[in-house]
């Protein structure tokens, strides 16, 4: 005879097992239901791209004087993935033709509509065609945009602004710029090239302001600009009062033999970064006399200084290949000599 507490057991796994199958059937419902909806999405978007594909490319050599077809919504993103691809290349007339087309299917209005209420990547294709549409009513919500933590979304929006209008964008959202440590300064660069002229008064502004709390990510974005900074103001940059870390991306844009006197001062600085900065820039502005200043760097305590030592050594015109082999055959540290030896190698054709 099975005692109560064994029927309550029995009657325990029974419900364990019918719910593990109850579970095992929905979870086989879900996949079901998951494979078909994502079938049905491919052949919406494998039957949008049958008509928009032809549609657009065509555009790229001539205006669409047809009339357009019908936008679904849920054409939209479709639209949004295609579009964007297109115009990430497009230029001159074939960018007109591409923007003209968006405006027709009010692009611009369900774009708008996708910043505020869409999903994330809803809302990175919004910000893209925004952008490649100069979209100027969009401004403000592309604005908040930046804001966002998300550092993908908050960049995407300051490249949209940045092709709407760069001055503005210049003069409104610098301090953001330089405060967004999560933007990486080769993104950034990579938006600013077409836009630099805007950009540079208020870099070079920035700059100007020594103690400021984003001052090396300035010159980090000036040097990835490549623009050119008074000697002046590289001058009071280079002011052993100022902090380590400004020294350095001050050397890392100095390109002014005025400058020389004040660079070749560090060849002898406490921290090594100081001092490969200074050999680096001693290669790419030095004169022959620095020479005899870069040899003793070659026996350096760091391999990074000794590096580059050797590097601005082998680099520098007026010092020939076979007066650098000749230097190395008389040196007598041997890690020296090793350093030079393996710069020459680097040099040599393979």
């Amino acid at each position: 005879m099975f005692s109560p507490s064994s029927d309550s057991l029995f009657a325990y796994i029974a419900w364990i097992g019918i719910s593990a199958v109850g579970l095992t059937l929905l979870l086989a419902l879900m996949m079901g239901y998951l494979r078909i909806s994502l079938n049905r999405r491919r052949q919406e978007e494998r039957a949008f791209l049958a008509v928009w594909r032809p549609l657009l490319l065509s555009s790229l050599h001539s205006s669409v004087s047809a009339v357009l077809p019908t936008l679904a919504v849920h054409e939209r993103v479709h639209f949004l993935k295609l579009w964007n691809s297109l115009m990430r290349s497009a230029t001159g007339a074939a960018a007109d033709n591409l923007i003209s087309i968006a405006y027709s299917v009010d692009c611009d209005c369900f774009s708008r509509r996708m910043l505020r209420y869409g999903s994330r990547i809803e809302c990175l294709l919004a910000t893209l065609a925004l952008g490649h549409m100069r979209d100027h009513p969009s401004w403000e919500l592309l604005v908040t945009q930046t804001l966002s933590a998300d550092s993908v979304t908050s960049i995407n929006a300051f490249q949209a602004l940045v092709q709407i209008d760069a001055e503005t964008t210049a003069q409104q959202l610098m301090s953001l710029l330089l405060a967004r440590n999560d933007w990486p300064i080769s993104h950034v660069a990579a938006i600013l090239q077409s836009a630099h002229g805007a950009f540079l008064p208020p870099l070079l502004e920035a700059t100007a302001e020594i103690k400021s709390v984003h001052q090396v990510r300035t010159l980090h974005l000036i040097e990835a600009l490549h623009l050119a900074v008074p000697q002046t103001t590289v001058l009071s940059l280079l002011d052993k009062a100022n902090d380590t870390e400004t020294i350095i991306a001050a050397l890392r844009i100095a390109n002014d033999a005025g400058l020389l006197v004040h660079i070749r001062a560090y060849l002898n600085h406490p921290d090594w970064r100081v001092r490969v900065q200074a050999a680096k820039v001693l290669g790419r502005i030095g004169e022959h006399a620095d020479v005899n200043r870069l040899i003793p760097l070659l026996a350096d305590s760091e391999w990074w200084v000794r590096y580059r030592a050797a590097r601005s050594l082998v680099g520098m015109p007026f010092f020939s290949i076979t007066e650098v082999e000749l230097l190395r055959d008389n040196l007598s540290d041997r890690f020296a000599r090793d350093m030079l030896g393996q710069i020459l190698a680097e040099r040599r054709p393979t």
